[in-house]
């Protein structure tokens, strides 16, 4: 399913695995209660609820303000004050009791958010025609990273790291009885 017998560019190598790592974090948060949502284990690690948002807003600001130098559909659209969220932080380096009190009243309209960010990257991605060459010869700042050539942004940022969220949200539907990941 996810292999071709055709030589495959970088850009279609992440293309190909955003989408499944978008439908995986929705697949994993479809139908899960308020409770569910908010579940944390003991220790410092973090609910679902954050660890998708940081996901999303990690997206948002790679594509919009690093990628495209624009500001990010979070201000953009006004989605902090629509959901009630912090403005400017992302999840970063946030305290755990700050990333523990995060919440999310509406799951389903954080979604809303979620699905425009991944709508606009996907289209972004699916624009590039040139195999990423451009993006590999341009530096861009990613904080904490550092420079590095923007298709590592990509690479790096929105696909190695989100899938390991992936996995911590995976961990946290095992621990409530639900089914984690599929592979």
């Amino acid at each position: 399913m996810y292999f071709k017998e055709k030589a495959v560019d970088i850009i279609e190598f992440f293309r190909s695995e955003q989408k499944r790592l978008h439908r995986e974090l929705y697949a994993s948060v479809n139908g899960l209660t308020l409770d569910e949502w908010h579940y944390t284990l003991p220790g410092t690690g973090n609910h679902i609820a954050f660890i998708l948002w940081h996901c999303v807003r990690t997206e948002d600001n790679i594509l919009n303000l690093i990628l495209r130098e624009r500001p990010t559909l979070w201000h953009e659209e006004q989605w902090a004050a629509r959901l009630q969220l912090p403005q400017k932080v992302q999840g970063t380096s946030m305290p755990t009791e700050e990333a523990h009190n995060l919440r999310l009243a509406d799951p389903a309209h954080f979604l809303q958010y979620a699905q425009r960010v991944w709508q606009e990257f996907e289209g972004y991605l699916a624009g590039i025609d040139d195999g990423g060459k451009e993006l590999s010869q341009r530096t861009v700042m990613v904080k904490p990273l550092g420079k590095m050539p923007a298709i590592q942004a990509i690479g790096i940022v929105c696909l190695s790291h989100l899938f390991s969220h992936l996995g911590e949200i995976s961990l946290l539907l095992g621990a409530q009885g639900k089914q984690g990941s599929a592979i």
